[in-house]
Parts: C-alpha cells; sequence; structure tokens
C-alpha cells in the first residue's frame, strides 16, 4: 500500500466519521428538542400545586416552561404591549415569570370611640379596576365587609447593557400591573454550578488542536 493510498483512505475513514458524528449530533439535538416539546405540553396542561411551609405560609408551585428566543417571541405573554415593553429592555432574555395574585380582606371593623347621635345605617360598594371595597357604615363605625386588590406581577430576568458594545449587567426587573403597588426591595440569587476542568472552553480548544495534528499525520 502506498503513501498517498494509506492518506487517502485516513482521510475517508477520518470523513465519514465526522459525518456520522454530524449525524448522531443532529438525531441527539432532535431528540432533545421533542422532549422539551413534550415537557412544555406537560407543563401547560398541568395545574399549580400549593403546599404549605412549617409556619404555615402557603407555596405555589408550577412547572417550568423552556422556550427559545423565537418561540419566546410568538408566546401569547408578548402579546401584551406592556410585557413587550419590558422585555425589549433587555438585549438577552434569561427567565421570565409572570403571575396573578388577589389581595383579599373579610372583615375590618372601625369602631368610633363616641357613637354618633343618631341612628343609621347605610352599605355601599365601589368596583373599580384595581381595587373592590364594599363597606357598612351605621352610628358605631365603619365595618369593611369586602376588600380586595388584583394585581399581576410581571418579572424578567436577564443581561442589559448601556450601549452596543457596554458592559452586560445581569438584571431583574419586576412590574406590577396594579399601580397601587409598589416594590421596594428586590434581592435574587442565581446558584452558579463551576465548571469541571475538562469542560472549560481551553480544554475543548485542546482536545481540538491535538486531535487535528493526529488526523494530519
Amino acid at each position: 500500500m502506498t503513501i498517498n493510498t494509506f492518506n487517502k483512505q485516513k482521510f475517508l475513514i477520518t470523513l465519514l466519521a465526522l459525518g456520522l458524528l454530524i449525524i448522531a449530533s443532529s438525531l441527539f439535538s432532535k431528540c432533545e428538542s421533542q422532549k422539551v416539546q413534550l415537557a412544555n405540553i406537560n407543563a401547560l396542561n398541568k395545574q399549580n400545586t400549593f403546599y404549605k411551609l412549617k409556619n404555615g405560609q402557603l407555596v405555589t408551585s408550577v412547572e417550568v416552561l423552556s422556550y427559545d428566543k423565537t418561540q419566546l417571541k410568538n408566546s401569547i405573554l408578548l402579546k401584551d404591549k406592556k410585557i413587550k415593553e419590558l422585555i425589549d429592555k433587555f438585549n438577552k432574555v434569561k427567565s421570565v415569570t409572570r403571575y396573578i395574585t388577589v389581595t383579599k380582606f373579610d372583615t375590618i371593623e372601625l369602631r368610633y370611640k363616641d357613637t354618633v347621635p343618631c341612628v343609621f345605617e347605610r352599605k355601599d360598594s365601589v368596583l373599580k379596576e384595581w381595587y373592590h371595597i364594599a363597606y357598612k357604615s351605621n352610628q358605631k363605625g365603619i365595618e369593611i365587609t369586602e376588600l380586595s386588590i388584583p394585581d399581576s406581577v410581571m418579572v424578567v430576568t436577564g443581561f442589559k447593557r448601556k450601549w452596543f458594545l457596554g458592559k452586560q449587567t445581569q438584571t431583574t426587573d419586576i412590574s406590577h400591573a396594579n399601580p397601587f403597588i409598589q416594590t421596594n426591595q428586590i434581592q435574587h440569587i442565581e446558584v452558579v454550578t463551576p465548571k469541571k476542568w475538562y469542560d472549560t472552553n481551553l480544554f475543548k480548544i485542546g482536545i481540538g488542536f491535538i486531535g487535528g495534528v493526529l488526523i494530519t499525520r
């Protein structure tokens, strides 16, 4: 076998191995994509679950949806102009959370220290977009029979930069639809898993370089 024939065979084997690797990678990527889509469908069809902490605090739990950039743009979420405006503040979005709350109070009594010198009773209610209150008033005081405050909250985490080549800053923004509610303090913690030495870019580049040298010999 001549050197040229050996080199040709080596080249063909390398080309075949590369082709098989590309096909395997494509099939794996397709399989992972299908798994993500099935997980999204299951998450959309599942109801929220609830549990309590030891102190009685109620916790709402929901499965996470996984969208790529295109799917996020096409989602129902971004049909809302206000939400789209918030997300457009980021040059790279990592996570989007939207939840709806209703704060309710049953009965609140406000008793007068001195009784009003006449007997009367009046009932009324005020229904607005961002609050609903019903009350009863008489000579003894005021009784709020119902008070509810709805709100829709949007939480976006991602990267922002002041200009095109500026430094990226990881940021979390919270927006309340209810204009009477304001977030005074935010603390967002992201758990970072350190990369193993064999999962670093330097190691991958080194392996690629050594592999290239061995193939060309």
